[in-house]
């Protein structure tokens, strides 16, 4: 199986698996890749053709027991050697997404079992995505935004999207996962909403705020 292949596959598994939907659209894949809907199709049917994915027509493309089993067995290298990155080379988040994506699609089984021993079987990578089990078990993913709340509620800050120039943003902001702020203020027409916490207040845009994941620790009356 070849990058481009196993790339569809990890695309697919975040947009059903992780977001407990049941099929992903090929224009979100399209969306995702910067691809035409042409080039999208042709290697669905390709992935297809392997037994790896199914594919509804008119409705969207899921993963097959055997996609399943690739696609986690991927993420959970992709997360993992993001980790080891971090943990064992100090690497910042937003500097490990490229050379992790490098090194997933080279690593033995038993190299990755062997980073998970050495980093204490984490659960978690440092962008608060979830790591698979060995045994292909995915805790459930938080899908709701800072922006999905409302002024007064205290929340804490479990995942972030995985995208270099968000990191950028967020470690100039000093905004780091589990820190804990509470919405003082929201204006849906102009697309921001404001967070604050016990010694300063930040404002966020729509789509910043739509890319942090949190949990909620109180709710506003």
């Amino acid at each position: 199986m070849n990058r481009a292949e196993e790339d569809y596959i990890k695309a697919v598994y975040e947009l059903t698996i992780e977001k407990d939907e049941e099929l992903a659209k090929t224009n979100e894949l399209a969306t995702k890749f910067g691809f035409t809907d042409q080039s999208v199709n042709e290697m669905v049917k390709r992935l297809v053709r392997k037994g790896i994915f199914a594919f509804s027509p008119y409705k969207g493309v899921s993963l097959t027991s055997e996609g399943r089993k690739e696609a986690i067995r991927m993420v959970r290298s992709h997360r993992l050697w993001e980790l080891f990155l971090n943990k064992a080379f100090a690497f910042n988040w937003n500097e490990v997404h490229e050379d992790a994506e490098k090194l997933e699609h080279a690593a033995s089984d038993k190299v990755i079992d062997a980073i998970d021993k050495y980093l204490g079987y984490p659960t978690h990578c440092q962008h608060g995505n979830p790591i698979p089990t060995k045994d292909g078990v995915v805790s459930k993913v938080s899908q709701k935004s800072i922006f999905d709340l409302n002024v007064g509620d205290t929340f804490e800050i479990i995942r972030v999207k995985d995208n270099k120039e968000l990191l950028l943003y967020l470690n100039k902001m000093n905004i780091k996962l589990y820190d804990t702020f509470q919405v003082s203020a929201k204006n849906d027409v102009l697309g921001f909403i404001v967070i604050k916490d016990q010694t300063r207040e930040i404002q966020l845009t729509r789509t910043v705020a739509y890319f942090l994941f949190v949990k909620i620790a109180a709710i506003s009356a």
